[in-house]
């Protein structure tokens, strides 16, 4: 229950502070593991549209085709198929669609393979969001990155010459149980 609290509590700041109350967000969720499964299915139950996402094809068709490990199952079996969760490996698609994307850092025990991880995936989300955007990183040292995650993204949206504009939000362990 403190899980589900944490991210209500989260949700409701953001939404009184962005005038959003009323609204469901459309989020991604970057990674697929057990952690984001559990963090979108929360964001599920709260009536949000959360789409997984994955640049590994094959790993989308085969949770599709209801091809997962044993912690994947539990959570997946659990959630009501007729909820707002879908699994994708479209990255533009997925962003263009959503109004908060979370970055999931990987299992990985090493600091720097998880730090270029969440940079790589913040230059994806750089590349490919067409708008307004909340960026949310989850990692423990979150606040230590934030500026990195914002350059990184500043950066891909310069490139493009776009005015887009983004946010990023820190969502590190602590708030989560």
């Amino acid at each position: 229950m403190i899980f589900k609290l944490s991210y209500y509590s989260f949700y409701i700041k953001l939404y009184e502070q962005n005038n959003l109350k009323g609204h469901n967000m459309k989020v991604t969720v970057m990674g697929i593991d057990y952690n984001n499964l559990l963090s979108g299915k929360a964001l599920v139950e709260m009536g949000n549209e959360v789409t997984y996402l994955s640049n590994d094809h094959k790993r989308i068709e085969n949770i599709k085709r209801g091809y997962y490990n044993a912690d994947e199952a539990m959570v997946i079996k659990s959630m009501n198929p007729h909820d707002s969760f879908k699994f994708s490996a479209d990255i533009k698609e997925s962003l263009n669609k959503s109004n908060m994307c979370f970055i999931a850092e990987s299992v990985s025990e090493d600091a720097d393979e998880q730090r270029e991880q969440v940079l790589k995936r913040a230059q994806i989300i750089g590349k490919n969001m067409s708008h307004h955007m909340f960026i949310v990183d989850r990692a423990q040292e979150s606040m230590s990155r934030i500026a990195q995650i914002k350059e990184t993204i500043q950066e891909e949206l310069s490139k493009r010459d776009t005015t887009v504009t983004f946010e990023v939000i820190a969502n590190p362990n602590f708030l989560r149980a």
